[in-house]
């Protein structure tokens, strides 16, 4: 760990860092553009293919076409097929042979009728005589109708035993001079041939990884293959180039490998010309480049960090000459001389102003081992002094310490009995309240018995109402008896009622003597009470007096003891506060102590750790 932060392995290694990621950048930079240009090339490259092939086969078309639109103006072919003379008719076959022969592409020719049958073979062979080329051929004579019976070239191709190999028919109008249609021709082009003869100079460069082929947009039929096994089959959909576009490039899937196609649609034919290749094969040039640059960039960049790391650790090595100097100056050996103050680099510069910074640091500890000496010899005769007063202060701070014990002891004497005679005070004046408040209340009782003995006299005269009522009561229901008797039968109902009210007459009689009874024990009582009650108000009244004036001699008691508690708190706080600043000086004094000690030591350790530097 020490070795990796030495600044011998942090700077080559910083700058071997940076030539790294500029060197990786630039590569990389340069083989990102290198690629894509090659990509570009090889794009390029295979676009002007796939133009070209669909230029060629488009001029072989259109050639064909021309030549069928020629022989449709034979004189003898339109003479032919409007009178059907045998004698026309060797001149049109022979005429035909003629033309024939000037073609290496077509393979046969018939003459057909306006009913889609075959009139003549170009050589007189009857062998497709009557062959209905419309049902033979729907698609392509569907196409011919459509185009107004002008021409039409098949979508698809067909394989021949003629050729042994495919054929593409063409169909073209025979019109007479009258510019009536009379028939038409149909051609049968050897496909296999156009194939061979446009990929004759460079079938060698193609491969099933490098393909050159043409699919229709009907059927996605292989019209033209470099692998002859291909021709004919029917590609998948992915091979099917993106709707609207008529060229550009797309990728397929063929044989579970990812491929690229370049197209471009001919314009004779609904066909789109392809170049396919592999992903692998297109990229291969680019990946070539891209490993060799980057082995390139690798060793030239280890070439360089090595160069660079060697140069960069000689030229600040002798740093570790000022570090072992600097390790001297740690251990305290300032009696040394640098060895590099003679370069004129920058490590030179360094080395001098290092051996500056030695001798100025003599000069200061020099100064400093003087200093100290005196320094330690101040602090012995202060500390001396600051014990000598800490004595004096001590004994002065424990006498008036205990002067203020005493007079705390009797400040909280004083401030006892003061508190003392407040609180009898205080239970006195609440005796006096209490006294005044059971006087009240014994002069509001005595004032309810009366009053409750003046009612008793009320309810006494109310019995003896109820008594008048209910003998009278009783008189009438003794007349009404006596009545009810001389009545006989018709007065027995009355004679009932009459007994019931006297009996309730003398109930009630007898009910009202005994609530006059009892009223009267009650007043009685009553009586006895009230006198009872004004007494015991007299006895209350005296209590009070007597009260009123211990409570006067216990209020003038509290008052003297609060006036003396005041005075023996402020004397008790003079001295508190004498002593409380008594021990802050004593304190101080040992703080001082304590200092001049402390400074003593630190005084004999600064002169001890300054033996330690070594300047002679």
């Amino acid at each position: 760990m020490k070795r990796f932060n030495s600044i011998t392995v942090k700077i080559p290694l910083i700058v071997n860092i940076v030539i790294v990621v500029l060197s990786f950048t630039i590569i990389f930079s340069s083989i990102q553009i290198a690629s894509r240009a090659i990509n570009n090339a090889t794009y390029s490259g295979f676009e002007t293919s796939v133009n070209g092939y669909s230029t060629l086969l488009d001029t072989i078309l259109e050639d064909q076409l021309i030549i069928m639109d020629a022989y449709s103006r034979v004189p003898s072919v339109i003479e032919y097929m409007e009178t059907r003379n045998d004698y026309i008719k060797d001149r049109a076959i022979q005429t035909m042979i003629n033309l024939f022969d000037n073609n290496d592409y077509i393979v046969t020719l018939d003459l057909i009728g306006l009913d889609g049958k075959v009139i003549e073979s170009y050589n007189g062979d009857t062998k497709n005589s009557g062959l209905d080329m419309s049902a033979a051929y729907p698609q392509l004579w569907k196409e011919f109708v459509d185009s107004g019976y002008d021409h039409a070239t098949s979508d698809t191709i067909y394989k021949s035993d003629i050729n042994k190999g495919f054929v593409l028919p063409i169909v073209h109008s025979v019109y007479n001079l009258e510019n009536k249609l009379i028939g038409s021709f149909i051609a049968f082009v050897d496909w296999s041939r156009i194939i061979d003869s446009t990929l004759k100079d460079t079938r060698n460069e193609l491969s099933e990884d490098k393909t050159i082929f043409v699919v229709n947009d009907f059927d996605l039929q292989c019209v033209y293959h470099n692998i002859n096994s291909t021709i004919g089959i029917n590609a998948n959909e992915s091979l099917m180039p993106p709707e609207g576009k008529t060229s550009g490039i797309f990728s397929y899937t063929f044989n579970d490998v990812t491929r690229i196609a370049f197209f471009k649609k001919l314009n004779t034919q609904p066909w789109f010309m392809m170049a396919g290749i592999t992903e692998t094969l297109l990229y291969a040039e680019s990946k070539k480049i891209t490993i060799i640059g980057t082995l390139l960039g690798v060793i030239g960049i280890i070439i360089s960090s090595i160069i660079s790391g060697f140069y960069i650790g000689k030229s600040i090595r002798p740093i570790k000459n000022i570090v072992d100097e600097a390790h001297q100056m740690a251990d305290g050996n300032f009696v040394f001389h640098s060895t590099l103050t003679n370069r004129q680099d920058e490590i030179g510069e360094l080395s001098q102003s290092f051996d500056t910074m030695r001798n100025r640091f003599v000069e200061v500890i020099s100064e400093v081992l003087n200093a100290s000496k005196e320094i330690a010899s101040a602090a012995s005769e202060l500390h001396k002094g600051s014990e000598d007063l800490a004595s004096r202060t001590e004994y002065q701070a424990s006498s008036l310490e205990e002067t203020a014990s005493s007079m705390e002891e009797m400040a909280s004497t004083i401030k006892s009995s003061a508190q003392n005679s407040v609180d009898g005070n205080e239970v006195m004046i609440a005796s006096r309240n209490a006294v005044v408040e059971g006087g009240s209340v014994i002069a509001d009782t005595t004032k309810m018995i009366e009053d409750v003995y003046d009612a008793s006299a009320k309810i006494k005269n109310i019995t003896k109402v109820i008594e008048d009522i209910a003998f009278q009561t009783n008189i009438l229901a003794l007349n009404a008896s006596v009545e009810a008797a001389r009545a006989g039968e018709q007065g027995r109902g009355f004679a009932v009622v009459a007994s019931e009210v006297r009996n309730l007459a003398q109930n009630s009689q007898t009910s009202a003597k005994d609530i006059t009874l009892l009223i009267d024990d009650i007043y009685e009582k009553i009586n006895k009470s009230a006198e009872m009650a004004r007494h015991s108000q007299e006895i209350f009244s005296d209590i009070e007096a007597k009260i009123e004036e211990t409570s006067k001699i216990m209020s003038d008691i509290s008052h003297t003891a609060v006036e003396q508690e005041a005075g023996v708190d402020q004397v008790n706080s003079a001295v508190s506060k004498m002593d409380s600043i008594t021990q802050q000086n004593a304190s101080l004094v040992e703080q001082s102590t304590a200092a001049s000690k402390s400074l003593l030591d630190q005084a004999n350790h600064l002169e001890e750790l300054m033996s330690f530097f070594k300047v002679q």
